[in-house]
């Protein structure tokens, strides 16, 4: 990191809100208030109507896709990259207006950079400057001003980490959410798993809880690693469409396979409650005050007298108050543990350090599996299972 996180998290919260109003406008002043927008799908459409308001020149949009080249979007033409990059890269902000767990900013920049276009930048400061309306779904883009509320926090969890790569993932997306810089989050991955080699390694004795076990997609991964499964598996899902495929799934499974593997339908959280709990088979099911009523647990309560070895959470943003509905399970079994740490934008730093007031002996690690932030995940990992160079 070329500033380290220490330096960055001094300015004052007040300095980061003023910052956060004026970074557009800055940003803009520096090319006489001309852009382009590089992504010509929604993003790139809402960013246009906000910059026009602002009295932005937006000169054109710009994308991959050739289908939209030739086209226009509220008569602002729509260019092939290079086309955009010859006639402004020199003389407008170029903004990544691309917002997915397929995109890799550090790849469009250098993409641009390449082309021609000196001054690139993530999408960060229009979301700044119109936080209620750029994006809808914010995942990690909560403003910078929060975070740095609780920099003492966030500079307390940059000492948790077992290795560089970990260490790494972590500032690196400090400074995604701090300064709107996605320059340095991690590239394309080699390896998507829940089950990563180079940390631990699944074993036949495991009993693993699956939650957020959507249509068994993660069960089919420890399947794999191990053909004749595990000593249980219990896989939770609270979508009702997601939990019909996973127990297809399971039908079809050898009996000797199936006979160890627990389908429950129900929610995981701080305490026992009823949520109510969208239904809609995707990936991002959650709980919504639109949803069906649904019962969700806390692990401690649910598995009391069921040892776990492996613990998986990939739940939307509900996977703080899981870790904290499951302290004596945590402290009882000591098991593995592969947490989404994405879902919110503090989640990065509070659930590693609830991780480890819960488990202090484990080595916690970072990886990233998808595109500017998406897809970060949180290994801890008690140090009798750590495998390769990565033991303490």
């Amino acid at each position: 990191m070329p500033v380290s996180l220490s330096e960055m998290l001094r300015e004052p919260v007040d300095s980061v809100i003023d910052r956060e109003r004026r970074a557009l406008e800055d940003l803009l002043r520096t090319r006489n208030n001309r852009a382009v927008l590089f992504g010509a799908g929604t993003l790139g459409r809402r960013a246009l109507h906000l910059l026009k308001r602002l009295g932005a020149e937006v000169l054109a949009l710009s994308d991959n896709n050739s289908s939209a080249w030739g086209t226009s979007v509220d008569g602002v033409p729509v260019l092939p990259p290079a086309e955009a990059a010859s006639l402004y890269g020199a003389n407008a902000v170029f903004f990544v207006t691309i917002w997915n767990d397929r995109h890799w900013f550090s790849e469009t920049k250098a993409q641009l950079t390449h082309l021609g276009c000196d001054c690139v930048s993530t999408y960060a400061p229009i979301h700044w400057r119109f936080p209620e309306t750029f994006l809808t779904l914010r995942l990690l883009n909560e403003p910078p001003h929060r975070l740095y509320r609780d920099a003492e926090s966030v500079l307390q969890a940059q000492s948790l980490w077992a290795d560089r790569e970990s260490l790494h993932i972590y500032q690196a997306n400090i400074a995604w959410r701090a300064m709107g810089d996605a320059s340095e989050l991690p590239g394309r991955p080699t390896v998507f798993t829940y089950f990563p080699e180079d940390l631990f390694c699944v074993a036949a004795d495991d009993t693993y809880l699956d939650c957020g076990a959507f249509d068994g997609d993660t069960v089919r991964e420890v399947l794999a690693l191990q053909p004749q499964g595990l000593a249980c598996i219990y896989a939770v899902e609270a979508d009702a469409v997601s939990f019909a495929k996973l127990e297809t799934f399971i039908d079809g499974l050898p009996a000797e396979i199936r006979a160890r593997i627990r389908p429950l339908r129900f929610a995981v959280g701080k305490e026992r409650s009823v949520l109510r709990f969208e239904s809609s088979g995707s990936l991002t099911s959650k709980a919504s005050e639109e949803g069906a009523p649904i019962d969700c647990f806390a692990i401690d309560e649910a598995f009391e007298d069921k040892p776990l070895s492996i613990v998986k959470m990939d739940i939307e943003g509900a996977e703080y108050d899981a870790l904290r509905g499951s302290a004596r399970v945590m402290q009882r079994d000591r098991p593995i543990l592969a947490i989404c740490v994405y879902h919110t934008q503090s989640d990065i730093w509070r659930i590693p350090l609830l991780v480890r007031e819960m488990l202090p002996a484990h080595n916690l690690y970072l990886r990233a599996y998808e595109g500017d932030g998406f897809q970060t995940v949180l290994y801890a990992v008690p140090p009798e299972r750590v495998v390769g160079k990565t033991a303490a």
